[in-house]
C-alpha cells in the first residue's frame, strides 16, 4: 500500500545501465522454491557496517570512488539482519505499483515478517532491533568518477573559447541524502507472563529511497544470500552479482582496494592485519564460487597481488522460473 507525495528532482543520483538490464523481471512460482530479493546498487559497493559499532554515525569506502555514510538518531542498521531487513525494504519498494511515492509495509505481527524473512521465531529480537535502527535512519554518499574527454565539449568555461587542444581531465562529483523510512508505527503487548508482544506493524519507506531502489536495485538471490553465514561473504556476494554482469573487459582489483571495501584496517592495526584480511576475502570468494556462484567468472593471481573479474552470467535471470519474489511467502 502508498501514499501519494510530491515527486523530487532525483537527477543528481548515479545511473547504472548494468541494474536497468537486471531489473525488468516477470517471475513464475517455481516448483523448488528459491527466492528472489533486491539490494540497492550502491549497497552492493560499500554496506553497512559488519557487527554493532554503537554509533549514530558511519562510513564506509567502496570501490570507483564511492564513500557511503549511514547514521541514525539511535544506533546504525549493521550486521547480516541488517542486511536481510535491507532486502526486504528494497524489494518492497521496487514492487510498489505507484512510483516515486512512499511505500507502506504492514505486519500484523513480528512472526509475519519473520516469516517473510524464512527466519526462526528466536530471530525475532535481532529483527526489531534492526527495524529500530532503520526508524528515521539515513544514509548519504559521495562519488567521484574521472575520466579523460575532449577539452572542447568545455570551451564555454574557458574565457574566450580559448581550450586547449588535447583532452582534459574531468572529475564528476555526485552526492545524496536518502532516509530510509518516514514513518515506523508498531504496538507493544505485556501481559502477565515475561514476554512482551509486537504487533500491528507499518513501516512507510520515503519517497525517496523508493526511487532509489526502483531505479537503481540489483536482484540477487535471497536463498543464496541468506545461507552465507559471514557477513563479509554477504557483500562480496552481492558485489560480484552487481559488478561481474556489468563489465565489458576484465577488471583487475587490487588486493589494497579489496581491503578496503570489505574489510578496512584502521591505522591503529597491525600492518599484517591487511594480509590476515585478504586472505579472509579471497577465502570469502572461493567458498562462494564454490557453493553459491559457479557462473563466476574470476581470477585470484597466485602472487597476492588482487582479482581480475570477467563478465560474468548472473545467477538470476530474466523470466527464470526457479525464483520466487520474497514477498510471495507471506
Amino acid at each position: 500500500m502508498a501514499r501519494k507525495s510530491n515527486k523530487t528532482e532525483k537527477a543528481l543520483v548515479p545511473q547504472d545501465n548494468s541494474v536497468s538490464e537486471l531489473f525488468d523481471m516477470v517471475l513464475e512460482q517455481p516448483e523448488d522454491k528459491k527466492l528472489l530479493s533486491y539490494l540497492p546498487g550502491l549497497f552492493t559497493t560499500a554496506s553497512l557496517p559488519f557487527k554493532n559499532v554503537k554509533k549514530t554515525s558511519f562510513t564506509r569506502k567502496g570501490s570507483q570512488g564511492l564513500s557511503l555514510t549511514l547514521t541514525s538518531p539511535l544506533n546504525v542498521p549493521y550486521g547480516r539482519y541488517g542486511r536481510l531487513l535491507l532486502t526486504i525494504l528494497t524489494t518492497h519498494a521496487v514492487l510498489s505499483k505507484e512510483k516515486d511515492v512512499p511505500v507502506m509495509i504492514e505486519y500484523k505481527s513480528l512472526s509475519e515478517l519473520l516469516k517473510e524473512m524464512l527466519l526462526p521465531r528466536q530471530r525475532g529480537k535481532d529483527i526489531k532491533e534492526q527495524l529500530d535502527c532503520f526508524t528515521n535512519a539515513a544514509f548519504s554518499f559521495e562519488m567521484k568518477k574521472q575520466e579523460l574527454k575532449a577539452s572542447y565539449l568545455f570551451k564555454d568555461l574557458y574565457e574566450d573559447g580559448n581550450y586547449p587542444k588535447e583532452d582534459v581531465q574531468v572529475t564528476t562529483k555526485s552526492t545524496g541524502a536518502i532516509l530510509f523510512t518516514t514513518g515506523v508505527q508498531y504496538q507493544e503487548v505485556k501481559d502477565s507472563s515475561s514476554d512482551t508482544k509486537f504487533g500491528n506493524f507499518k513501516i512507510i519507506i520515503s519517497a525517496e529511497f523508493a526511487h532509489f531502489c526502483q531505479q537503481h536495485a540489483v536482484p540477487i538471490d535471497y536463498t543464496v544470500y541468506k545461507s552465507i553465514s559471514s557477513t563479509v561473504g554477504k557483500d562480496i556476494y552481492a558485489w560480484l552479482v552487481f559488478r561481474n554482469n556489468g563489465l565489458t573487459k576484465p577488471a583487475f582489483i587490487p588486493r589494497e582496494k579489496l581491503v578496503e571495501q570489505f574489510m578496512p584496517v584502521t591505522e591503529k592495526q597491525d600492518k599484517n592485519t591487511v594480509n590476515v584480511n585478504y586472505a579472509f576475502i579471497i577465502n570469502q570468494i572461493k567458498e562462494i564460487k564454490k557453493k553459491y556462484y559457479p557462473e563466476v567468472n574470476i581470477e585470484i593471481d597466485k602472487n597476492g597481488t588482487g582479482i581480475t573479474l570477467h563478465k560474468s552470467p548472473t545467477p538470476v535471470l530474466k523470466n527464470d522460473t526457479r525464483y520466487a519474489l520474497i514477498t510471495s511467502t507471506i
